[in-house]
């Protein structure tokens, strides 16, 4: 539940970028992170949770984890601006499948035939979503738009670098600190882009942007992250196509736009794999046992 409501705070990602106006994406992403990290720092001192920030081993995991932050984020938009949304998200929610390779040799993780199912039918699921017209037949395959396909691979391999690292970091860390150390870093690698933006279109976009902050770096990663640590890695990437799912009807109920029905197949199809891969996980609870719960907040 967790990773669902995280992935439906980051799906409101759209409607906030379709409110800012007159400022590129780079000082976007910053006042994000920003307001996202002023609102986690004020829940945390409320809370009285500052001694989870307290840093132990595997700082190198969370300098790490910062890095694979803003590198995801920067080649996913870098094929946003050279392909199409549509391409774009279909390359990065390939990391399923990076995670599913990954994680039996990482992790030590079996993969489940339920498992290997699932991955199929949302995988097939988000390409219904998000389909470029023509289908894969009309994608050009060289100059440019080959720079855009291979830095939407490569986001997608990130992103499931990033889902693998909270595992790791879940042995030292709490979640909190998972969340709060990686975005400061994110924070300080994308402070040059502060200055790019003029203060008179800072301030007309300013409640916007800490609006942005705050549902998708905060609610949004404390829910995600909060998920990942708790769940086996393979899980929470499959967990985390609800994503697209969640964008598309925002998008209708917000901005309008009609459903075709390939798009509503594909969303069914991504809810039955959330569904046979959380029931899967729910039968295997108690042999885990009751002493193995989630840290709450």
């Amino acid at each position: 539940m967790a990773v669902i409501l995280g992935c439906v705070f980051y799906s409101m990602n759209g409607l906030f970028i379709s409110r800012i106006h007159d400022m590129a994406i780079s000082p976007v992403i910053f006042y994000r992170l920003f307001f996202g990290l002023l609102f986690l720092f004020i829940y945390i001192v409320a809370r009285g949770k500052t001694s989870d920030l307290r840093l132990k081993k595997k700082k190198r995991s969370l300098f790490l984890q910062g890095v694979l932050v803003v590198t995801c984020m920067l080649l996913y938009f870098t094929c946003l601006k050279i392909t199409c949304v549509s391409i774009a998200i279909l390359l990065q929610y390939t990391a399923p499948i990076y995670v599913m390779l990954a994680s039996p040799f990482l992790l030590n993780e079996k993969i489940g035939k339920e498992s290997i199912a699932a991955l199929f039918v949302a995988i097939t699921g988000v390409f219904l979503i998000v389909r470029p017209e023509g289908g894969l037949s009309g994608i050009e395959l060289t100059g440019t738009y080959m720079l855009g396909m291979i830095a939407g691979l490569l986001s997608g391999v990130v992103f499931a670098a990033l889902i693998l690292n909270v595992k790791v970091l879940k042995e030292e860390y709490p979640e909190l600190a998972i969340v709060f150390w990686p975005m400061g870093i994110a924070f300080l690698l994308l402070s040059p882009f502060a200055f790019e933006v003029s203060p008179a279109v800072l301030y007309s976009n300013l409640k916007v942007l800490a609006a942005f902050g705050i549902v998708s770096i905060g609610f949004g990663e404390i829910f995600t992250v909060l998920g990942l640590a708790n769940l086996k890695a393979q899980t929470g990437s499959l967990l985390s196509l609800i994503e697209p799912v969640s964008g598309v009807f925002f998008d209708t109920a917000v901005l309008g736009i009609a459903l075709s029905s390939e798009t509503l197949a594909g969303c069914a199809l991504i809810m039955g794999s959330a569904v046979i891969i959380s029931l899967n996980d729910s039968k295997k609870l108690p042999e885990k046992g009751v002493k193995e719960r989630p840290r709450t907040f």
